[in-house]
């Protein structure tokens, strides 16, 4: 048995990269997964499919977070799912966009840009997790996936690394509000890792390669990496872990 069995739990942006692998594990772990997606129906369907067959149990639910209703939507499908509140052991704030390749430069970077990765990026969590609070059990846990972009100066990328800060701030919010409840907050920033998300980097001509030679651990990062740092983050034995931001990111050190 797992050590999550019985446990329910919600992952945002689930179907694919980090989000998936996140999925994959908690379910191998015993808990029930509700996780939704924008867009992706086809690997969405396949992920569910995948986790069944494994002997999990998987629920897909296609919602904008960056959207009032949309979340709304979610959490009457998650009420459904799991019964009246408090239903919910485990939030994941794992959705997020970046640039896909457009200009989302501090010097040129467009306003229209700007404001959909705000919304996703920072408007998305907060709206999920202000929903989510009254839905989570005493001694819950609450993990939000970030980046060190939200740690360094990134003119190439000002709006994206301005979101994944925003995020670090609302995971001490957070953190300071539900913890006479028992529960925790935490938020993991991950290096480089090889999803679709930096499909575009990764073209360039050496990318891996030197993204590689400059990770102490002489790799660059893959989903089940992230997804082993949330399961430790949802373990009983880190109740005492919480208003952290950390990096898993092969010993960068930022």
């Amino acid at each position: 048995m797992g050590c999550l069995a019985g446990k329910t739990a919600l992952v945002t942006g689930g179907a694919r990269g980090i989000g998936a692998a996140i999925v994959r594990r908690l379910a191998a772990e015993g808990a029930e997964v509700v996780f939704c997606y924008r867009g992706a129906d086809t690997e969405a369907q396949a992920l569910v499919e995948e986790v069944q067959s494994a002997g999990g149990r998987a629920i897909a639910i296609r919602a904008d977070v960056s959207d009032s209703a949309g979340v709304a939507a979610l959490f009457a499908a998650v009420d459904a799912e799991f019964g009246a509140a408090p239903n919910l052991d485990i939030l994941v704030n794992n959705a997020g966009i970046g640039s896909d390749g457009q200009d989302a430069s501090l010097k040129s970077g467009s306003e229209e840009l700007f404001d959909r990765m705000m919304a996703v990026n920072a408007r998305g969590p907060y709206l999920v997790t202000q929903a989510a609070l009254p839905r989570l059990r005493d001694h819950g846990r609450v993990v939000n996936i970030g980046s060190i972009s939200g740690k360094v100066a990134q003119p190439f990328a000002a709006g994206y690394a301005m979101g994944k800060r925003a995020l670090q701030s609302l995971t001490f919010s957070t953190a300071a509000e539900v913890a006479r409840r028992g529960i925790t907050c935490n938020l993991i920033a991950p290096g480089a890792v090889a999803t679709d998300f930096i499909a575009r980097l990764r073209e360039r001509p050496g990318f891996d390669e030197g993204t590689a030679k400059a990770t102490p651990m002489g790799r660059m990062g893959q989903p089940d990496d992230i997804a082993g740092a949330v399961l430790m983050l949802c373990r009983e034995e880190a109740r005492w872990v919480t208003g952290n931001v950390i990096e898993a990111a092969g010993g960068i050190a930022i």
